[in-house]
């Protein structure tokens, strides 16, 4: 009778176990707390700048890494500080009328999410930028307490590459790159 219970006991522990290890998260960006940051060296200087996250949501299995949502920035908030040349941006290089949204659309998350403390993850999907959708991997270092989660990652953008105009002229040369650095924070809820 008491080897029942605790066989009885013991599955019912396995099958607890299981259920937590196989549920489905979802990742619910706070954009107001979230920062996205721009650099890119010019002649003579660096100039840096910012823009807004508009909204986020990503369910992820933990088990599988399976993950689908988007990430979304506004295209139309980046800044740099200086007017003249923010016009110029939205105008003839980000063309943010035309392309409002920067969407990064996550497919896949690799590495192991701690529900506590530190991870070390991979997020892997598709950026729409511009008019253009592009395959890729952004390593991410998330820091869970709670169900509140920091993770910041940087990106380099080979902004010319991908189809954007070149800003220089004259004797003003400006990298044909951009460092994107983020640092985004949102809630980790069970589903």
């Amino acid at each position: 009778m008491l080897r029942c219970r605790i066989v009885s006991l013991f599955l019912a522990a396995l099958s607890i176990a299981s259920a937590l290890s196989a549920e489905t998260l979802t990742f619910e960006l706070d954009p107001e707390a979230t920062f996205i940051g721009m650099t890119f060296g010019a002649t003579l200087h660096t100039v840096g700048g910012a823009l807004q996250a508009k909204h986020g949501t990503v369910r992820i299995n933990p088990e599988t890494g399976a993950a689908s949502g988007w990430i979304v920035l506004d295209a139309t908030s980046a800044r740099t500080g200086n007017a003249r040349r923010d016009r110029k941006m939205h105008e003839k290089i980000l063309e943010s009328r035309r392309f409002p949204d920067i969407v990064f659309d996550i497919q896949r998350i690799s590495g192991t999410i701690n529900r506590t403390g530190n991870s070390d993850l991979q997020l892997h999907g598709y950026l729409d930028f511009h008019g253009d959708r592009r395959l890729i991997e952004l390593p991410v270092l998330a820091t869970t307490q709670g169900d509140r989660v920091t993770a910041t990652a940087s990106l380099l953008i080979p902004y010319v590459q991908w189809g954007l105009k070149d800003p220089s002229f004259l004797l003003l040369r400006v990298e044909k790159e951009v460092r994107v650095t983020v640092k985004a924070v949102g809630r980790l809820k069970p589903e």
